[in-house]
């Protein structure tokens, strides 16, 4: 189902927003290969990945470091996993469609 996210003009001005979606904590991000919509929360802690730094399609967890890729959600630097002693189930995010229409970004879920 389609659930409304934003205006794209403000999703471009802002490049990334921690949104809620059907009660889901959601990083909806704006990057030069598209929009992503993942959840937000770190694998590792839990802390909110919209606190990050986004660089490309990979967004980086604030707290330790640990880059995760906004396109397949998996943790983009498997030696970084590896020393937060993340194990194989940990080291991936929920990646969600997203859809623009007439200047409005939906996520569907």
């Amino acid at each position: 189902m389609e659930h409304f996210a934003c205006k794209l003009d403000l999703l471009k001005q802002k490049q990334k927003l921690a949104l809620k979606v059907n009660n889901l904590p959601i990083l909806l991000a704006y990057t030069t290969k598209g929009i992503f919509a993942v959840r937000d929360k770190c694998p590792h802690m839990g802390s909110p990945l919209s606190n990050g730094i986004l660089e490309d399609d990979i967004i980086t967890c604030k707290f330790h470091g640990l880059p995760i890729s906004l396109e397949t959600g998996e943790v983009a630097n498997q030696k970084k996993a590896e020393y937060l002693k993340l194990d194989e189930y940990s080291r991936s995010i929920r990646t969600y469609k997203t859809v623009v229409k007439e200047n409005s970004v939906y996520i569907i879920i």
